[in-house]
């Protein structure tokens, strides 16, 4: 499953290259994320190992435009006051309909980039008794919905 960063940084090396619009832009989710600098170097390493090394094509870093209008979107999520509840519906709907290890750690994992990793696991152990209930997730969220649900 890819998770937030990769996408961003997917998007921005799309034609085979990075603009410097696209290398602010990845900064300025970064900064919204509040991504811990190791994890986002493991991203990063992980991303040139297994997308960059073997391209041979390198194109003009024209994936920006796209790349910033998916990143206002995130950062709109981001900051939406049904974040914290809707991960914590994610988490609990996922126990309910019998969460493995794997997907534990890919919840985990993936909600650790935005610093949410703690609000998943309340939701995963019911700590927080929300019985909030929604039909439509964050576009943010909904990787990972899509991917426990599976």
């Amino acid at each position: 499953m890819k998770t937030i960063f990769w996408t961003a940084l997917d998007i921005a090396w799309s034609d085979g290259s990075m603009s410097k619009k696209g290398a602010l832009i990845i900064e300025k989710l970064h900064d919204a994320m509040g991504l811990k600098i190791s994890l986002r170097e493991e991203i990063e390493e992980r991303f040139a190992k297994m997308v960059l090394e073997d391209r041979t094509e390198r194109g003009e870093g024209a994936g920006d435009a796209e790349l910033e209008n998916w990143v206002n979107g995130i950062i709109e999520d981001l900051n939406s006051d049904d974040l914290e509840s809707q991960i914590i519906c994610i988490g609990a709907k996922a126990v309910k309909q019998g969460l493995s290890k794997e997907k534990w750690g890919l919840g985990m994992n993936f909600t650790e980039e935005f610093n949410q990793s703690n609000t998943f696991a309340e939701g995963v152990w019911m700590e927080n008794d929300s019985n909030n209930e929604f039909e439509e997730f964050l576009s943010i969220l909904q990787p990972l919905e899509n991917e426990l649900n599976k």
